[in-house]
């Protein structure tokens, strides 16, 4: 029997075909002269007019995001202590340091965090080939002055560290920086204006000295000079938590280059970075999906904002640029296993950290006025017909209403001069056309009569 395929089950057909292509190179050390030297098959690229668009977009999307999620979405992150303790001294808090948060989690716009639970196993580590140290010193800690205070712990600590969250998000970092230094000033910067208003909104509920260390703003750090917020070169721990992956990869530089401006100088201060692997699950599914691909490695999630893997090699090389060494770096991956369809989940993420440079780079040129959006201007265009037509509309009410008074005026010089006759024949004729409904003539002539 001859069977019709449908445009559904043709989709369907290749959707598999995708999916096959897709795991192909879980099994390369199994089969290898079957797999290619790529890591994924070749996915058609999205057009350059999307391109533009979803960067044109970015911050809307991102905007319509925490609209939708407001501070729900994201956990705060207890991990730095552990996994940085140099840069904090001891650990505080009670985060694993192994931990997900937003960033390998997302794919499309579910949360999609691969949690475990009563069916699923997870294993987390590192890999051990991808761990790299040096060439920059550990951080030293910056010696104990006059000044010095005890946090929680009863551990001295230098006072009047500056800290710096770019990409802050709802504060699910700045927030835990304040815990982590007692003394600290937490510089804190996003470009969704929505995302600031939260974390402003979660500042209202500190104590007023815990008001005065945290200062969020509103900043893309790809167009808008940090300078004009933080004091240049006073910066000695900035943290960037998946948030270069969010950049298109043509503008890594002017980010870097605008962190590296308010870095404290001489390699004193750190960076410390968490952003997407290559080989992580998502970039796996993004990869056997059309139309989400824009660049090699950089994909568009299903509400428009956008993911980028890193290699360490280029996440080394993109600091290196700006004097910025590499003090560690390494893979982290975890393994999560469906125990029902035994099926393993792969997350791998970078951790890195590298040293300020020994001169901060320029900081970046004032911008341009930013070009208006195409909603902006139709909404500015209908405001101004509004008011036009407005406008129009109360000088037709005058004219009318200066029409009604010549008439009235008029009308007063007639009756001085007319017979009663003629008023009487005036009267009639106006019933008997309807120009006025007899019965209201009527009663009106009897109020007069009365009066």
């Amino acid at each position: 029997m001859l069977k019709i395929r449908t445009p559904f089950a043709l989709a369907r057909i290749g959707r598999d075909t995708r999916s096959i292509r897709c795991r192909s190179h879980h099994y390369g050390s199994l089969f290898p002269a079957l797999i290619t030297s790529h890591p994924f098959p070749p996915t058609p690229t999205q057009s350059q007019f999307w391109v533009e668009k979803y960067e044109k977009e970015a911050c809307r999307n991102w905007d319509i995001f925490y609209k939708n999620n407001t501070d729900q979405f994201f956990k705060d992150r207890h991990y730095f202590a552990k996994e940085f303790p140099d840069v904090f001294g001891v650990q505080v808090g009670g985060g694993d340091g192994e931990e997900e948060d937003e960033g390998p989690s997302r794919v499309g716009v579910s949360d999609d965090r691969g949690s475990t639970s009563a069916t699923s196993d997870t294993k987390t580590g590192a890999d051990c080939c991808a761990r790299v140290f040096g060439p920059a010193p550990r951080y030293a800690l910056p010696s104990l002055t006059a000044n010095e205070v005890k946090d929680g712990t009863g551990t001295a600590r230098p006072a009047g560290r500056v800290f710096l969250e770019v990409g802050c998000g709802v504060g699910n970092t700045a927030f835990p920086l304040l815990a982590l230094d007692k003394a600290a000033a937490v510089y804190c910067c996003d470009f969704s204006q929505r995302a600031v208003e939260l974390v402003e909104a979660r500042k209202e509920g500190l104590s007023l000295h815990e008001k005065s260390r945290i200062n969020p703003f509103v900043c893309d750090i790809t167009r808008d000079p940090l300078t004009e917020h933080v004091p240049p070169g006073s910066v000695d721990v900035c943290t960037m938590v998946f948030v270069l992956s969010a950049v298109s990869p043509e503008k890594f530089a002017r980010a870097i280059r605008n962190v590296s401006s308010v870095m404290k100088p001489g390699g004193t201060g750190r960076v410390l970075v968490r952003d997407y692997a290559c080989g992580d699950l998502a970039q796996s599914r993004f990869a056997s999906k059309t139309r989400q691909k824009l660049s090699e490695n950089f994909y568009v999630r299903g509400d428009g904002t956008r993911a980028y893997y890193f290699s360490q090699e280029e996440l080394t090389a993109l600091f290196a640029k700006f004097g910025m060494e590499q003090t560690q770096s390494v893979v982290h991956e975890k393994t999560i296993t469906n125990r029902s369809t035994r099926v393993d989940m792969e997350r791998r993420w970078i951790q890195a950290s590298f040293a300020s440079a020994a001169v901060p780079a320029e900081a970046l040129p004032a911008p341009p006025p930013r070009a208006e959006p195409e909603w902006a201007a139709r909404a500015r265009l209908a405001d101004r017909r509004k008011a036009g037509e407005a406008v129009l509309a109360e000088k037709a009410k005058s004219l009318e209403l200066a029409k009604q008074t010549q008439a009235v005026a008029d009308l007063e010089k007639e009756l001085v001069t007319c017979t009663r006759g003629t008023l009487e024949r005036v009267v009639l004729g106006i019933a008997r056309d309807g120009a006025v409904e007899s019965g209201a003539m009527l009663r009106r002539l009897q109020m007069e009569a009365q009066s």
